[in-house]
């Protein structure tokens, strides 16, 4: 295949529209007129289309003696290059402080109009003020490097995997390469483009603006691009990256023109990005209790589902009238079987699980990635076990149960469940069949409002119903319900003589605890800055930021939320996603910790 340049791209503001060229001159600071204007408040802090969408409308138009602006519904505005002001100024693109000139009063006053406070409009000079980025070479108002490079191909490739059409506008890059294979760009080192020659540098990790449509300045509903690139394209050494085309700096001036031949004189290894997603298809659907239904899947193709141990939860996506979810649901099949079964209670106002109960049929397809999780019982290991749930918490107890008897590993096996009336008792059938053929398996079912005689134990979970039980010889506990069932449970346990080491638990909801007095504070992550508070979770107010974070059960249980507290303080909820180490480090789980100070996170 014939590696050709098929577009060359400049923003002359930076975060509005692009200009298309046939050809362009390419400075050591980027292409001529790229990013060479930004918008920034009068205190000149820069300002984006993250947080002004609206600056995705402004075209410009490059006339003989300057630029004309256009904005929608609003007079045209032209700029000479001989009358703008060229007052020195400071400013700074991130956290990269430089210099900059000013422009005209009447531009600062048309721009803003459109965001709607007071902005000046910033020019980087005919050749730039700036030194920096992650390079630190010559560069314009670019973020960190002067290029951005990227394939048809790459693209092509995203829109199979999310099966809508994004444009390559979304991305916003200056030189596109056609006839090459997908993501080939991320191994070159160096490369020739007519008269220039670039040296790839590191790959371009991408926002929540890919979300943003250029044509109407309106996001995307279901977090697409940026939800399906997280699942293909985060760096596996640096998680908090999410690639899509490369960064560069150039190393021999000249002029590109669109046709010219890209021929790669160097190499370079590229990054690795695990395929985290796998397709599954529902194969069956049961109702095991009321609102409470087993949904069983097999992968596509005949591709061999990813091994777990009993216990251990499955990472779901869906769609949601158009936004992209992800849950995380603990497998209750066995890891024998040859199927993953996930176990849904429908929760009042819960999203996905009414979701799941009223739409997804046998045949429907969901995604999925590997099965993961803290929590689990080993296999192949003799002992007496204790399993204990309450409410939704029976999924990973049934995994456990059910491996148990595979293994015929069932000595000293009690099964304990806890439900609210003989209509809520899950697995039901099942479990009575287990009683049958299983004498040695002791199994309790406790009803907590219903007196049904059928059933020995009543009421809540008490010392009376453990009595039988001799916690002294060699038992492991594992305890699934909510914090106030397991704080009881272990407490009870403890009791009877149960070692802390040998009590194993998993909790389906956690209760933050926050100050009393609330305040403001800064929070920055990913390089980017926000006004947060002591009163919501770090993962609530990423989100609410419209950042990118890996996220799954929102109850500490996946450990998807991991970052790293770099400076500052968190009121951070125990879980068992995170080791001792972890903790150490200064790893806490974004879901399950509050910040009490100004702090810096990565994730």
């Amino acid at each position: 295949m014939n590696k050709v340049l098929s577009q060359i791209n400049i923003f002359p503001i930076k975060s509005t529209q692009k200009i298309s060229l046939s050809q362009a001159y390419v400075k050591s600071a980027g292409i001529d007129l790229d990013r060479r204007f930004m918008i920034a408040l009068t205190d000149g802090s820069m300002i984006t289309s993250r947080r002004y969408p609206q600056l995705l409308l402004i075209s410009t138009t490059i006339e003989s003696n300057g630029l004309l602006f256009n904005y929608p519904n609003k007079p045209p505005l032209s700029l000479s290059f001989e009358q703008l002001a060229l007052m020195t100024t400071s400013t700074a693109v991130w956290n990269d402080n430089c210099e900059a000139y000013t422009t005209s009063s009447d531009a600062d006053l048309w721009f803003s109009e459109i965001i709607g406070q007071p902005a000046q409009l910033l020019y980087n000079g005919v050749e730039s003020q700036r030194t920096g980025g992650k390079a630190q070479v010559k560069v314009s108002f670019a973020d960190n490097f002067p290029v951005m490079i990227v394939s048809e191909a790459s693209l092509n490739a995203l829109n199979d995997r999310t099966q809508e059409v994004h444009s390559m506008d979304k991305f916003r890059a200056n030189l596109v390469v056609s006839g090459v294979n997908a993501f080939a760009e991320d191994s070159w080192k160096r490369i020739r483009i007519g008269e220039v020659e670039l040296e790839i540098m590191a790959p371009c990790s991408r926002c929540v603006l890919v979300n943003y449509d250029p044509s109407t300045a309106k996001k995307a509903d279901n977090n697409e691009p940026l939800a399906t690139l997280m699942t293909f394209r985060t760096d596996k050494v640096i998680p908090t990256n999410v690639n899509f085309g490369m960064n560069a700096i150039v190393v021999k001036e000249g002029i590109v023109r669109q046709g010219d031949q890209v021929e790669v004189l160097e190499h370079r290894t590229p990054e690795t990005y695990p395929d985290q997603r796998v397709a599954l298809t529902c194969v069956k659907r049961e109702i095991i209790a009321k609102d409470f239904v087993s949904f069983s899947f097999k992968a596509q193709k005949d591709t061999a589902l990813a091994p777990y141990l009993p216990g251990q939860y499955l990472p779901i996506r869906i769609a949601i009238n158009g936004n992209i979810v992800e849950r995380c649901y603990t497998l209750s099949s066995s890891p024998l079987e040859q199927e993953y079964t996930i176990s849904v209670k429908r929760i009042e106002q819960g999203t996905v699980s009414n979701w799941l109960h009223d739409n997804l049929q046998v045949g429907d397809t969901i995604w999925s990635e590997k099965p993961s999780g803290q929590f689990y019982l080993e296999l192949h290991k003799h002992q007496n076990t204790l399993l204990l749930s309450a409410g939704s918490g029976v999924t990973p107890m049934m995994s456990m149960l059910r491996s148990l008897i595979s293994e015929k590993n069932t000595q000293g096996l009690t099964f304990y469940h806890y439900c609210k009336t003989q209509t809520d008792i899950p697995f039901a059938a099942e479990l009575a069949e287990i009683q049958r053929n299983h004498p040695e398996i002791s199994i309790h079912i406790c009803l907590t409002q219903d007196n049904d005689t059928s059933h020995a134990y009543h009421g809540r979970i008490c010392s009376e119903h453990f009595a039988n039980i001799d916690i002294q010889d060699n038992y492991h506990a594992y305890v699934c319900g909510s914090s106030g069932f397991n704080q009881i449970a272990q407490e009870l346990l403890r009791n009877q003589g149960l070692p802390t080491d040998r009590f194993h638990q998993e909790l389906f909801n956690k209760v933050l605890t926050k100050p009393e007095q609330e305040q403001s504070l800064n929070i920055q992550y990913k390089q980017q800055q926000f006004t947060g508070n002591n009163q919501t979770s770090l993962l609530d107010q990423i989100e609410a930021a419209e950042l990118p974070i890996k996220s799954g059960c929102r109850a500490g249980l996946c450990g998807r939320c991991k970052v790293k507290v770099a400076e500052g303080n968190v009121l951070q909820q125990d879980s068992a996603a995170l080791s001792e180490e972890e903790k150490q480090q200064g790893v806490v789980l974004a879901c399950c910790s509050i910040p009490t100070s100004n702090i810096t996170i990565e994730q």
